[in-house]
């Protein structure tokens, strides 16, 4: 008697979901599923999804493997070629006035191809919204289904939604998220831990004289860390890549560039900063903006990195829907979030089941050293590669396979991410480097 094609369900359409359901797709000459994949969204543009992030030589690796030759083709358009002599796509620290205080090595690479092979170091600074778009191509994801839950079964899982529909499947993995219903069901007992440290992210779009003017005095590293005295930092993350400008606006104003904009402080510094102008609302992005620009001048000196930085954090729109016309596009209203991870060796309740996690809904990390996309991308990797040998029999071993390499790996990423960012927040003089 000839077997049913086995169902695996995904929960969210992130980076990591999606690079799953493409490696499952590749690999069906030699293990078929039939593979679903839910997202809580409407649609694709119901939230934005970020500039830039780095991806690095264990991401690359793992997106080349797991996508089909069609979709790798273009990959390019999320992360073009790094520009020779003009761009380092490495990391630079420097301080509150600009002054050099570290450089590691990097390797530089001409493609995503050059980073996945690179002895060393590599890295490659992508367009995050644009690497989601490559990796939602011919993938029928099934929009506005929020899983809410599952029911256990000894021949599957039941996926409830909030909807009050079902779905039926072998295997489900939550890809859904810090937030996820999946692991709140699965291991209850594993909490959010809360840093005590507040991170306010800005995507804008730059002009080339203040770019020019803030590569002068920090060079073209395109992941800068600024750190201040009082545990408060800035990042800056960019391309020097030219954005596509309406047609209007082409020949009427110089180029303009994407950057993401970070300020992270511990919280305390919420209270210890006296802003008699505005109290803050994070429903409204102008009052945000001016705690940061009024935290900036508290704690910075006058030089011409803050000047810059001040003018850079006036480039992002102050309304929820900003009526003026820009030459360009931004998109998510700047407010405070609180800076959270989830180590998974937490918890001692790790029972391998049909029931598994992916990414963020398993491990996220503090975004300081990058390292979240690139694991939850190496998860869907992992995961693809266990179920390869996946009977009806034998199917928690493929899941306990994954889960030990994935619970090593990432637990010890989540940890030293912690350690770096608790580190970084404290003020000049106690800091362990």
């Amino acid at each position: 008697m000839q077997q049913k094609t086995p169902t695996v369900i995904i929960t969210g359409a992130g980076l990591g979901g999606l690079t799953f359901y493409h490696a499952l797709i590749k690999n069906k000459d030699k293990k078929e599923f039939n593979v679903k994949i839910f997202e809580r969204e409407s649609d694709p543009q119901e939230r934005w999804q970020g500039y830039h992030i780095g991806i690095n030589k264990l991401g690359a690796q793992s997106l080349i493997n797991c996508l089909p030759s069609s979709v790798a083709s273009n990959l390019q358009k999320a992360m073009p070629n790094p520009i020779p002599d003009l761009e380092h796509h490495g990391i630079q620290l420097v301080d509150h006035t600009g002054s050099l205080l570290l450089k590691p090595p990097y390797k530089p690479a001409k493609d995503v191809y050059g980073v996945a092979n690179a002895p060393g170091f590599s890295a490659i600074i992508t367009y995050r919204n644009r690497l989601r778009d490559v990796l939602l191509e011919n993938v029928p994801v099934q929009w506005g289904k929020k899983c809410i839950g599952y029911e256990e079964t000894d021949d599957g899982v039941w996926v409830l939604f909030e909807d009050g529909s079902r779905e039926f499947c072998d295997i489900l993995v939550g890809a859904d998220g810090i937030n996820s219903p999946v692991r709140k069901q699965k291991i209850p007992e594993l909490q959010i831990n809360d840093f005590g440290i507040t991170q306010i992210v800005g995507d804008i779009v730059v002009p080339k004289n203040l770019l020019d003017r803030l590569i002068k005095i920090i060079g073209n590293s395109l992941f800068q860390k600024s750190i201040g005295l009082n545990g408060e930092v800035v990042f800056i993350f960019y391309r020097m890549i030219p954005i596509e400008q309406e047609q209007e606006q082409k020949d009427k104003c110089e180029p303009h560039y994407r950057m993401t904009l970070i300020f992270v402080y511990p919280t305390k510094l919420d209270d210890d900063v006296k802003n008699d102008e505005t109290k803050v609302n994070d429903n409204d992005p102008a009052s945000v903006i001016n705690h940061v620009k009024h935290m900036i001048r508290e704690f910075r000196p006058e030089c011409e990195l803050t000047n810059i930085i001040l003018e850079l954090w006036d480039l992002a729109p102050k309304t929820i829907s900003d009526p003026k016309k820009y030459p360009f596009k931004t998109y998510d209203p700047v407010r405070r979030r609180k800076m959270q991870d989830i180590d998974p060796l937490s918890v001692n309740g790790w029972t391998s089941s049909r029931v598994t996690l992916l990414g963020d809904a398993a491990h996220a990390m503090s975004p300081v050293l990058g390292l979240g996309a690139n694991n939850a991308i190496r998860d869907a990797e992992v995961l693809s590669q266990a179920l390869l040998n996946y009977s009806p029999e034998n199917y928690i071993s493929c899941i306990k396979e994954y889960e030990n390499e994935m619970l090593k790996r990432t637990s010890a990423d989540v940890l030293k991410a912690r350690s770096y960012t608790l580190n970084q927040s404290l003020p000049i003089g106690n800091k362990l480097y």
